[in-house]
């Protein structure tokens, strides 16, 4: 009798670690700037929550608040020197972050004025309070929109109405639906780069460094990739976990793994959209901003979105799909679709002290 409970309550220890294993993590962002206000702190914070790539965070802010201006630059001791060589990517996410910065400011009643600096590659923002009308629903759509890594729900497509907007008035945004040759191209030149990828030991040893394989390492570093921003969780982020590490991330079993996870968000995809620019830093970012201020509109209609860039990394292919599909300097390829539920936004931010300075 004493061993049958002995094993019951061994059995319960056990399920309960493992059910804290696989809960979602809480990245609590401290959001305190000394001499700014609740509210300045509170829009920063919302600013933060922008798309970029990896969750490396890689801006640095300067805020002059009794001028009522902030500068925005590059933090470039977090590139991604392997996949992003000339940055294009880290000027990307800078537009994403600018543009999500806009419409935070905007959803507390602020008018905002940016200047692209591109001399000294920094965008200047001015703003100025004009109304006491905070915006609710801006705030829980920007604080709603996060990159979907599961498979999409192929049964439901996107509408010729529900897409309209994406390429209207000629906005350098392409859209390709599954059925369409150039959504086959596009999908199979994705996959090919993505395995290129995997099986390169310099790109899985800058992915393994981004990555994060507990808890623990998510609430110390509060960027990068833990499960929660790969899209696992429950039972799967606890053997997730309790399997990988940074090593082994580098390793071919993790390559395969990571082949077959791309082929199976593929196979769940509905449509592709396609962003191009040309590749000036200037010109990046605002690629960054049309590609924020497109990502909201889906949210706002639940259309989950996962940026898949792996064939504008490597050359050869980023050449094919451009003549092939007749668009120059494609920037950024998003897998569009719809899910069962949009899902949560994993809000695994920095605090703002660490990248913003009070002038």
């Amino acid at each position: 009798m004493k061993l049958r409970y002995f094993v019951i309550v061994v059995v319960v220890i056990i399920l309960i670690v493992l059910f804290l294993l696989g809960k979602r993590v809480d990245v609590r962002t401290n959001k305190h700037v000394a001499e700014l206000d609740e509210e300045l702190q509170e829009i920063l914070y919302l600013g933060s929550l922008a798309p970029n790539s990896h969750n490396i965070q890689s801006w640095k802010i300067e805020i002059y608040p009794g001028e009522n201006y902030l500068t925005i630059c590059l933090d470039e001791s977090r590139r991604l020197k392997v996949v992003d060589p000339k940055d294009r990517e880290l000027y990307i996410s800078l537009g994403c972050y600018v543009e999500t910065l806009i419409k935070s400011f905007s959803a507390y009643g602020y008018e905002t004025k940016y200047e692209i600096c591109q001399d000294e590659n920094y965008v200047r923002l001015e703003y100025s309070k004009t109304s006491g009308v905070i915006d609710k629903e801006l705030i829980s759509i920007i604080t709603k929109r996060h990159t979907d890594k599961r498979a999409f729900d192929r049964s439901v497509g996107i509408s010729e109405k529900e897409y309209s907007y994406i390429d209207e008035n000629n906005r350098g945004i392409y859209f390709f639906s599954v059925g369409d040759n150039k959504f086959d191209l596009i999908k199979s030149e994705t996959l090919e780069a993505y395995t290129e990828q995997a099986y390169n030991k310099e790109v899985a040893a800058e992915l393994s460094s981004w990555l994060r394989f507990s808890d623990k390492e998510a609430l110390d570093q509060k960027d990068g990739l833990p499960a929660e921003q790969l899209g696992i969780s429950g039972i799967k982020k606890m053997l997730y976990y309790l399997s990988t590490n940074h090593e082994s991330a580098q390793g071919e079993s993790f390559a395969k793994q990571g082949i077959t996870t791309t082929k199976n968000q593929l196979d769940g995809c509905t449509g592709f959209v396609i962003v191009n620019s040309v590749d000036s830093a200037k010109e990046l970012i605002l690629c960054g901003m049309k590609t924020v201020d497109l990502w909201l509109d889906l949210t706002k209609d639940s259309i989950s979105v996962q940026p898949m860039s792996y064939a504008i990394e490597c050359v050869e292919y980023r050449e094919t799909l451009e003549k092939e599909l007749g668009i120059a300097n494609i920037q950024m390829i998003l897998r569009v679709g719809y899910t069962a539920d949009y899902g949560k936004n994993a809000a695994i931010r920095r605090d703002l002290a660490d990248y913003i300075s009070v002038k």
